[in-house]
């Protein structure tokens, strides 16, 4: 194991969160009640990382020219301005500086990214034991404007559903992939069955941007709750969608993707995004399908 494979713990009762810094400044793990509730990459875990090399990492998933590393983390959006079709390596693989840390709170920064000139600073804090938060920053250092969303991709073990109750059935939006084995209306909204395997991703328009995921079987399940920042009338997102639904065919893992808005962000200037998360078990009954 290298030091960038290094974990930081922040906890408080039944929640602990892992910060991995060294690899993207991933969110690693969130652990209640003893339940792990992400995935981890286990073909990937301790290996060197070379950002000038990462297709040559193991993958299940060729289709994806970058690693699947795990955990939550801060991409760049719109995907269609990666370089190569991958994440900027240095924002999403790259180590990163620890700026403060404690028991129950971490910040951490990337450098700045030799392509997009950006930079990312993620903030991590515990604020109850059964909550915490994700704040995302990303700063242009170029001398010129880029069109910039922030996208924090969470990926979770299955078996996972994944429930957007603002959402409705006319304003999905197929991404790739068929979504029609996993979707199952119910009265409050959405719902993703992703609790098998089957490559699909599909756009949401959420009014109010935030979903639930259900994690887990039986008397195991935790609920996890995401709020975002307000969305406003006009605001426009990247990829035309504020919430992002995707099921691997590869590995037992789906995603939950949070947009902020994208805005042609000016040289010097700085924008941010918030998402505040409470777990909650034990869970009432499935919702019907």
């Amino acid at each position: 194991m290298t030091d960038v494979w290094t974990t930081h713990s922040l906890r408080s009762g039944e929640l602990e969160l892992l910060v991995l810094p060294g690899v993207g400044g991933r969110l690693w793990d969130i652990i209640f009640g003893g339940r792990p509730l992400l995935f981890q990459n286990a073909d990937l875990v301790g290996l060197p990382v070379d950002l000038s090399a990462l297709s040559e990492l193991p993958t299940r998933s060729p289709q994806f020219g970058f690693p699947l590393w795990g955990g939550e983390k801060t991409w760049i959006a719109p995907d269609s301005a990666w370089p190569g079709g991958a994440p900027h390596p240095v924002l999403d693989s790259g180590p990163y500086s620890v700026l403060a840390s404690s028991e129950t709170r971490i910040a951490m920064q990337s450098a700045i990214c030799p392509i997009s000139h950006l930079q990312i600073t993620r903030t991590i804090s515990l604020n109850a034991p059964a909550s915490f938060a994700i704040e995302h920053e990303v700063v242009n250092h170029g001398a010129a404007e880029r069109k910039t969303g922030i996208w924090s991709v969470m990926m979770v073990k299955h078996p996972a559903d994944i429930l957007l109750g603002d959402a409705k059935q006319d304003g999905l939006t197929p991404v790739f992939g068929d979504d029609a084995p996993f979707f199952r209306p119910y009265v409050e909204g959405v719902r993703f069955d992703c609790r098998a395997r089957g490559e699909f991703k599909t756009g949401a328009t959420a009014p109010c941007g935030s979903a639930e995921l259900l994690i887990g079987k039986g008397a195991n399940r935790v609920l996890l709750s995401c709020a975002v920042d307000a969305i406003c009338p006009g605001d426009v997102f990247a990829h035309g969608h504020s919430v992002e639904v995707f099921n691997s065919g590869d590995y037992p893992y789906c995603e939950a993707e949070w947009h902020s808005p994208a805005r042609d962000l000016g040289p010097g200037e700085t924008m941010t995004f918030s998402q505040r998360f409470i777990l909650t078990t034990p869970l009432p009954p499935d919702p019907p399908n």
